[in-house]
């Protein structure tokens, strides 16, 4: 099966997961599978997905979707970091022996 797009809950656990979206006559069938168990096709119509339209052009979406270059740096600086640091500790561990 081909990785999909999860939707993760707070406590990390995979709530839904999404593998394709495919037209159907006049609305969208969306392959799922809701809590990591039961694979099901979503059928949005064209009313459904004016209103989702709303919920994802909030003020909200639109500052994270202007934020996702700073994330992706600060994840990859946060990496560096880490690996240098781990680097120096290990040295450090070697130098006492």
């Amino acid at each position: 099966m081909k990785p999909g797009v999860r939707v993760i809950g707070e406590d990390g656990e995979v709530i839904a997961e999404f593998y394709a979206i495919k037209r159907k006559d006049n609305s969208l069938v969306v392959d799922g599978k809701a809590l990591g168990v039961m694979r099901m096709d979503m059928i949005l119509t064209s009313g459904e997905l004016l209103r989702g339209a709303r919920i994802f052009l909030s003020w909200g979406v639109f500052s994270y979707l202007l934020l996702i270059p700073y994330f992706v740096l600060r994840t990859a600086f946060r990496r560096c970091c880490r690996v240098s640091q781990e680097g120096t500790e290990e040295e450090k561990g070697e130098g006492l022996r």
